[in-house]
């Protein structure tokens, strides 16, 4: 082989692209344009033969060999379709699968139970210490009144430890203790309980109905009945009792007056003239426990407006509707509001017995 010459190397690195394309493998690649002839004179003889520069043939791009089409036999049997898979997430990755849930059965329901009878015990709630087992209403504060205005006290014997009410044995009385609660109304009674009916009464005491009932029956007075409205009116009935009124005017004087002169009558002006009389009220009995109660405790204690629940009442007719009243308070004779005062019940027997 004869040498290459110093002149045949434009030959050489014209095709070097070429070369480095097909190493690279890039089936793109084109050969360079080719160089410009030499000069005549630098031409190699015609004799001369320029070999090839050592350089790897082109090889051809591979072809995709098909393969023969498989032949189709008989349609086998088609089997059961299985659950489509699940498109893949966000991320590209396929979820996990489900577990599959199993069926929840309900929960037995229990049989309904037989009613029974109402149960009424208490719910057993935390109780603060402050508070006994057996809840009561609170007991309100007791009137500092002062001692009774009547002339042997030391001889009175208390009916209630707790309140304001005796019995004098040797004059034959009850006395209690009170105040003024109104002056200027229209009244359906001359006296009645704490927290009953301070309005349309003169005087409110502090004692129970029941308690002055029995005084009154252990001094000799007899209860004949209250009022009868149906099938016909019956007025009230039972031993007279004189209701006797005292208290202390602004210079400290005692006064003494028959209830009915702090009372008016509507049609005369004067003052009423009835006398009250021992009715004796009824007693209630609770349908499920049995447990009596003493009507006139509602407030009904002495009226001068015919109830069927009054302790004391007047043996006439008299409305206790508001537009029929026949009473009103005697206000010039009535000393002031929450002025003390000291009542005095007494069976009237044929003769007046002087306080």
């Amino acid at each position: 082989m004869k040498p290459l010459r110093l002149d045949d190397r434009r030959l050489w690195f014209g095709s070097l692209p070429l070369l480095l394309a097909v190493l690279v493998g890039c089936p793109a690649a084109e050969p360079p344009p080719a160089a410009p002839s030499p000069p005549a004179d630098e031409r190699p003889e015609p004799d001369a033969v320029v070999p090839a520069p050592d350089s790897a043939p082109i090889p051809p791009e591979p072809v995709a060999q098909v393969e023969p089409a498989e032949e189709v036999g008989p349609p086998a049997e088609q089997a059961p379709a299985e659950p489509a898979a699940e498109e893949p997430g966000l991320d590209g990755a396929a979820p996990p699968a489900e577990e599959p849930v199993e069926p929840i059965a309900p929960e037995p329901q229990p049989e309904p139970a037989e009613p029974t009878e109402p149960d009424d015990t208490a719910l057993d709630f935390p109780k603060p210490q402050e508070v006994d087992e057996q809840w009561q209403e609170p007991k309100p504060e007791p009137w500092e009144l002062g001692p009774p205005l009547v002339d042997n006290v030391e001889k009175l014997k208390p009916l209630d430890p707790e309140k304001s009410v005796w019995i004098d044995m040797d004059k034959k009385r009850l006395v209690l203790v009170g105040k003024v609660c109104q002056r200027e109304v229209p009244l359906e009674l001359f006296a009645c309980l704490r927290y009953t009916k301070e309005h349309e009464a003169v005087v409110v005491t502090d004692v129970k109905a029941l308690t002055v009932h029995a005084g009154l029956l252990a001094l000799g007075a007899e209860p004949g009945g209250p009022v009868q409205f149906n099938p016909e009116y019956k007025p009230p009935k039972g031993t007279e009792i004189e209701v006797t009124v005292r208290w202390k005017d602004g210079n400290g004087q005692t006064q003494t007056a028959r209830a009915q002169e702090w009372i008016q009558n509507v049609e005369t002006g004067k003052a009423m003239t009835e006398t009250w009389v021992f009715a004796g009220s009824g007693f209630w009995a609770d349908p499920t426990t049995g447990e009596k109660t003493y009507q006139a405790e509602g407030g009904d204690f002495i009226c001068i407006s015919n109830f069927a629940t009054a302790m004391l009442d007047v043996p006439i007719e008299s409305s206790q509707a508001n537009q029929a009243l026949m009473y009103r308070t005697f206000t010039e004779r009535i000393p002031p509001l929450e002025t003390p005062v000291t009542l005095i019940l007494q069976p009237h027997k044929g003769e007046t017995n002087e306080p």
